[in-house]
């Protein structure tokens, strides 16, 4: 074969033969938090507004030992201790934090600088405003260096005052330009110009404040001669100033509140032209991110984007704003907008920095502490006006606008005219052909439609949510996946699309039973009724109608909607259940507690059904326990003043050892309330013995816990961030506290997982089909953080006795093959295995790792190359370290040519030409890897029987 041939020598000595420990992430795990969005709409773990609160905290809770820290070392011993504890507070807000520490006499001075940039200023006030009371009993929170007079500083042995430093001033618009000669530190000029600017810079920051300088300076430069004209001494400069009508600020806030400054431009008239480029006036507190924009930098922003900031802007169009005072009316509706967004969001949610006015639309500029505030509340102004359309941008030029509102009733060009809506009715045969009553095919009919909707708002065809047949299917996916989540999803999706849902009742039906799901009884019950006076016909409204009137006590009610549901589906299974469990005053969690079938049903209630925990925990989210809620907090009590329920998860600050943490329950208060109580001490106990509180990346890099997450299956999620990083990864840990070894997600993977092209997929297909077999089973991937791996499953036949799984998806990543192998083209590769004709394939199955591990050891082999940036090939070895699972000792594998197949099933020519080999995965015994690391991998498969290639978990060895 010729993958042999190329790669024996290769394999000789094993070089890259894998240990792995590593597999795919565990089914039943919950994803890492997906909070980390792109720059078009950008999603952080934590906003400026929850880090500054964490940060606070910290600080609070360290306050005290850094001030007995400072009365007590005398000698200056402890500088370093101090300012890395002072460091590791402010670092939960600030990712670089520049601060000095003092005492003057009454308080001790925390002063945070912004290192001379005016748009760090903006952040270093916001913190400043919410320090909490605790601190300021203390402490004087100071943003800038503050004037200092007789400040010095040293340059080796040279001493330099202000009054050793002459100056000469220009001016510069509004601003001045700086001169700087200083006689003592000439000799340094041509060796160490860069440290003696530096001092001079530092100096001048102390002699004006650096709020003043920040103000004043636009520019400093240095001299050796003096220039023309008379100089001032530099510690002349703050009253020179002040002579020629400069005002100077010791206060941060007071400068960014009077720091607005005019600008006009040359407007294009072309009305398709980028955001922004139609402005011909506008004011600025902030002109750098302007400047940024309108020549495509975003320094900016991507450091603004580090803490958790986001400066951008709400633009809106002009068309209706008429008559001789339409300048009037659009400085009006701006400040309107602006003031609606701080009542609802709150004046701690966004800074506004002034606006601009364009030929076609008007623009609302802010840096958002809490971005999803803003934009909820901005959504809200817009829909109580007469706009057609309203958009938020960020301050970055290579993105698109969000649309945050569309005028009902506007003409879409996209609705089709078969359909009545977004969706074709290709679209809606497509969403249909994922209904196959599995619910991985409901996951990626979910994520289908997210895509869908996406792609639309991003080119600003359309609206997230008004479409009825799209609200329909969407929730009809979530539903159907029944996990609290995903009803959360769809009860927060709906309501945007009530307006068009007259005469619908499955509209009514599935958002009533979302909000079921949610603990939103009351609601739901409305919604059910609200469905029935819409589409009395429909028979499930009855049902739900039925459930919910029971539980509200109107039992005659209950029993009369069963009439009407059974007059319309006589004889039905779920109607004559429901009756029953209303006369007997069954709550409403036992009538959830059924499956739509019949035989299912059945199982379920005789405890024969895997899926009962599923079911059971998601049905634990309908209602609250009050006696549970109450132990819960007796437990992690007092309930924090930061306690945010529901939404869509329980969340609420810890502190472990001084370090805050977040505690997410993945829930609502009614899940959080049926937790078992001996399980929450046994957590309680491991947060607090800060067992979890470091940890180390498998790269090495340190890193802090930042969240802990719980689900309701009892698996935690430990969250950490790396030290000094913007980056995150988390591991997993079963109900029990051990970890869960094959999952590990990382904030730096790739968001978009490689695919190959549709041709390139027809032609693997086309491939898989002709040389392994027909298959109609595909197990699909519903989470895919690198690559996307679906299996095919080829079924037995009379000249396969066995089963064949074969990954596809795998060669859509170009493996880092060695330069020297580069031209026999092994930098794409699929693999395939082979089961006996008996093994368990269904979805039941799949959950029993006995049945799994050979579709798990696929997944892995397939994403080795991506995560260990190495390559696979004929001869390679995998050694696990421990058996696959509980029923067989094999613990490894190896990668052969494939087998029993016809010549030309090692290698898939793809329309490009690129190449994808082969290759059959082998489980191996220890010794039989042994074997093969002493003799080779030609050796080891000579010896190996015929029939070895088929996975026999208690086969024979050599």
């Amino acid at each position: 074969m010729k993958t042999t041939d190329q790669c024996r020598k290769w394999n000789e000595t094993d070089e890259f033969q894998i240990l792995s420990d590593v597999s795919e992430p565990n089914p039943s795990a919950e994803s890492a938090p997906a909070e980390n969005g792109g720059p078009a709409l950008p999603r952080f773990e934590k906003n400026f507004r929850q880090r500054t609160e964490e940060a606070w905290a910290a600080f609070a809770g360290i306050e005290a030992e850094l001030r007995r820290i400072m009365d007590t070392d005398k000698m200056r011993e402890r500088g370093k201790e101090l300012m890395e504890k002072c460091a590791a507070a402010l670092e939960l807000a600030i990712s670089s934090p520049a601060f000095e520490l003092g005492f003057q006499g009454e308080k001790y001075e925390l002063i945070l600088s912004p290192e001379g940039s005016r748009a760090g200023l903006f952040p270093l006030v916001y913190f400043q405003r919410h320090a909490p009371e605790v601190v300021l009993e203390h402490w004087n929170i100071l943003v800038g260096r503050q004037p200092s007079k007789g400040f010095y500083l040293r340059a080796g042995e040279i001493q330099v005052k202000a009054e050793d430093v002459q100056v000469w001033t220009e001016q510069r618009e509004d601003r001045l330009s700086l001169t700087l000669r200083c006689e003592k530190l000439l000799p340094l000029m041509e060796t160490e110009e860069d440290n003696v600017w530096w001092l001079l810079y530092t100096l001048t920051d102390q002699v004006l404040g650096e709020v003043s300088a920040i103000a004043l300076i636009s520019s400093l430069n240095l001299t050796e001669q003096p220039k023309e004209g008379d100089p001032i001494l530099l510690s002349d400069l703050p009253q020179a100033l002040r002579d020629k009508g400069y005002q100077l600020w010791d206060d941060a806030q007071g400068y960014l509140d009077n720091s607005y400054i005019g600008y006009e431009l040359e407007p294009e008239e072309d009305p398709e032209a980028d955001w922004r480029l139609d402005v011909y006036a506008g004011s600025a507190r902030l002109p750098v991110l302007i400047n940024d924009y309108m020549i495509g930098e975003s320094n900016t922003m991507d450091d603004y984007q580090k803490d958790g900031i986001t400066a951008g802007f709400l633009c809106y169009p002009l068309a209706g704003f008429q008559g001789e005072d339409r300048a009037a009316q659009i400085l009006e509706f701006r400040d309107s907008l602006q003031q609606t967004v701080w009542e609802h969001a709150g004046e701690d949610a966004a800074a506004f920095l002034g606006g601009a006015t364009g030929l076609y639309y008007g623009y609302l500029d802010f840096i958002a502490w809490d971005l999803p505030a803003v934009l909820d509340a901005a959504g809200e102004f817009f829909a109580e006006t007469d706009l057609t359309w309203a958009g938020f941008h960020v301050f970055r030029r290579d993105v698109s606008a969000v649309s945050l509102w569309e005028q009902e009733g506007e003409p879409n060009t996209d609705t089709d005219p078969e359909t009545g809506s977004l969706l074709s009715a290709q679209d809606i045969e497509t969403l249909g052909a994922f209904d196959e009553g599995v619910s991985g095919y409901f996951g990626k009919m979910l994520q289908w439609l997210e895509d869908f909707v996406e792609r639309g708002v991003q080119e600003g065809r359309f609206t997230r949510r008004q479409d009825l047949q799209i609200a329909l299917w969407y929730s009809f996916a979530c539903n159907n996946l029944d996990v609290y989540r995903y009803y959360y999803k769809a009860a927060h999706w709906m309501p945007d699309s009530e307006k068009n849902a007259g005469g619908c009742a499955m509209w009514y039906y599935r958002y009533s039973v979302a909000l079921m799901y949610c603990g939103r009884l009351e609601e739901a019950r409305d919604y059910a009724e609200r469905g029935i006076r819409e589409e009395p016909d429909y028979p499930w409204i009855w049902l739900q109608a039925g459930k919910l009137r029971s539980h509200f006590g109107d039992r005659a009610g209950a029993l009369d909607a069963v009439s009407h549901g059974l007059a319309l589906e006589p004889g039905d299974y779920e109607f004559l259940t429901l009756k029953k469990e209303i006369e007997a005053g069954e709550p409403l969690e036992r009538m959830e507690y059924h499956w739509i079938n019949p035989d299912a049903d059945r199982a379920l209630q005789q405890g024969l059904d895997e899926d009962a925990d599923d079911k059971q925990r998601s049905i634990s989210c309908i209602t609250v326990n009050a006696e549970g809620l109450e132990r819960f907090w007796r437990i992690f009590g007092p309930k924090p003043e930061k306690y945010v329920p529901n939404a869509p998860f329980t969340r609420f600050p810890c502190t472990v050892n001084g370090h805050v943490l977040d505690l997410i329950f993945q829930m609502n208060e009614a899940g959080m309330s049926k937790l078992n109580a001996d399980w929450l001490k046994q957590l309680r106990d491991r947060l607090q013995d800060g067992r979890w509180l470091e940890r180390t990346h498998p790269d090495g890099r340190a890193a802090n816990l930042d969240t802990v997450s719980v689900g309701l299956d009892y698996h935690i999620g430990l969250l950490y961030k790396i030290a000094e990083e913007e980056a995150y990864f988390q591991i997993f840990l079963r109900p029990d506290g051990s970890e869960v070894e094959d999952a590990f997600w990382s904030s730096e993977a790739s968001d978009q997982p490689e695919l190959y092209t549709e041709e390139e997929l027809a032609a693997i297909e086309q491939h898989i089909q002709k040389y392994f077999g027909a298959f109609e089973n595909v197990f699909h991937e519903l989470v895919s953080p690198d690559i996307h791996v679906d299996i095919c499953v080829v079924p037995p036949s009379e000249e396969k006795y066995y089963y064949t799984l074969v990954t596809m998806g795998m060669g859509a990543h170009r493996m880092n093959v060695p330069e020297e192998l580069a031209e026999y083209k092994l930098e794409r590769a699929e693999l395939a295995i082979a089961l006996p004709a008996d093994w368990k394939l269904d979805e039941a199955s799949m959950k029993d790792e006995r049945w799994y591990w050979p579709v798990r050891l696929l997944k892995v082999l397939a994403r080795l190359p991506v995560s260990a940036d190495t390559w696979l090939g004929w001869g390679h070895t995998m050694n696990h370290q421990k058996p696959f699972a509980e029923n067989t000792e094999l613990c490894a594998a190896i990668l052969a040519a494939p087998q029993n197949n016809a010549d030309g099933s090692d290698l898939c020519l793809l329309p490009d030409g690129s190449e994808v080999n082969f290759y059959q995965v082998i489980p191996l015994y220890q010794r039989e890897l042994a074997y093969k690391l002493e003799h080779g991998a030609e050796a080891l498969l000579e010896k190996l029987e015929a029939g070895s290639f088929i996975v026999t978990p208690d086969r024979q060895g050599f």
